[in-house]
């Protein structure tokens, strides 16, 4: 069924794209506080994402009824667009997202599996700027039942982000999330997801006196090596 496989996951990501494109500005913004940071996004967004919480600066959803079954619905998708910002003082430097759950399996000819995109964009700067990382669960997926879990990470670039300043307050995160279980006549399928959370890697920006350092410090090493070289011709 690897060709079925392919069609639900390019058509589910279809979905994902057109459900992520309808924001409304009619819909309800919530903001969570976390220590150095804070998320704001959309209540309707939350959909089977359920509820949503911090603990430090990790935002941590609890799913209700994600789940995908040969008995009910195939296909589960769910799209929320998440602001992280930084507090005064902090800049943003990295994200991970982690997700588990588990699944069932019984006959031949089944497929169980999850996909998705965590994607960050910046929008201090250039908006152009937007790095997509696809969701993918550690499970072979071919048990009878068994859990599974994924890991995906983001590392914003070191220049090029953040406006004028070149630091990073505020990315707008996507998290989109997709679980499937198809099967033939006579087999069984389900999966499901219990757990989402995004962790933020934060960074003390540096005080002015510490760019002025910084600054009179590159000066020096550059007019260092004008002298060299003006010394070896």
């Amino acid at each position: 069924m690897v060709h079925n496989k392919k069609s639900v996951i390019a058509a589910m990501g279809l979905f994902a794209a057109l459900a992520g494109g309808n924001v409304s500005a009619a819909l309800t913004e919530v903001t969570l506080t976390g220590t150095n940071v804070s998320y704001t996004f959309y209540e309707e967004e939350l959909g089977l994402l359920g509820t949503a919480s911090t603990s430090g600066d990790d935002l941590i959803f609890a799913p209700i009824n994600f789940t995908a079954s040969s008995s009910g619905l195939p296909f589960a998708s769910q799209a929320i667009h998440v602001t992280v910002s930084a507090n005064t003082g902090y800049q943003l430097s990295a994200f991970s997202l982690t997700e588990s759950g588990g699944y069932s399996r019984t006959g031949n000819d089944v497929d169980v599996g999850v996909t998705g995109t965590f994607g960050a964009t910046d929008i201090e700067g250039t908006t152009g700027n937007y790095i997509p990382m696809t969701i993918a669960a550690d499970a072979p997926f071919d048990g009878a039942t068994s859990s599974w879990s994924s890991l995906t990470a983001i590392n914003l670039p070191a220049t090029g982000w953040g406006g004028v300043d070149g630091m990073v307050g505020s990315v707008s995160l996507l998290i989109s999330n997709q679980l499937f279980a198809t099967v033939l006549a006579g087999s069984t399928a389900s999966i499901y997801k219990d757990f989402v959370g995004v962790t933020v890697v934060t960074a003390p920006v540096p005080e002015a006196q510490t760019y002025a350092l910084m600054l009179a410090g590159l000066g020096l090493v550059g007019f260092m090596a004008r002298r060299r070289g003006s010394a070896s011709a």
